[in-house]
C-alpha cells in the first residue's frame, strides 16, 4: 500500500523515538510506500527547528536534516514504482542558488 504521513505525525516520530508515530513509520517503511512530497519534507525539518521543539527534545538542526534526507529516498522509490518519467527534486544544496 502507499501511505502519505502528515507532518504532524512525522515531526512526532523523531521527537518520540518510543511512540507510535515511530512505531507507524517504521512499519511503513518496512512493508510499504511513503508518498511524500518536498513541501512535508521542507515542513517537518521546519517545524523540528522551533524553539519549543527544540527547548524539549534537542534536535540538532543536523538531525532534522538528515531525517528529512533519509525519509527523501522513498521519493525515489516511489517515482520508480510509479515509472515516472522525470523526477524533479532540490535535494542537492550544490544546485542552489540565492
Amino acid at each position: 500500500m502507499r501511505f502519505t504521513l502528515d507532518s504532524n505525525i512525522l515531526v512526532r516520530a523523531v521527537a518520540s523515538p518510543q511512540g507510535p508515530a515511530l512505531r507507524l513509520l517504521d512499519i511503513i517503511l518496512d512493508a510499504h510506500t511513503l508518498v511524500l512530497s518536498r513541501f512535508i519534507l521542507d515542513e517537518v525539518e521546519r517545524v523540528l527547528l522551533y524553539p519549543r521543539l527544540q527547548a524539549r527534545y534537542q534536535i540538532a538542526a543536523s538531525e532534522a536534516a538528515r531525517f528529512t534526507q533519509n525519509l527523501a529516498d522513498p521519493i525515489l522509490y516511489t517515482a520508480a514504482d510509479g515509472k515516472a518519467d522525470v523526477l524533479c527534486t532540490w535535494n542537492n544544496p550544490a544546485l542552489r542558488r540565492g
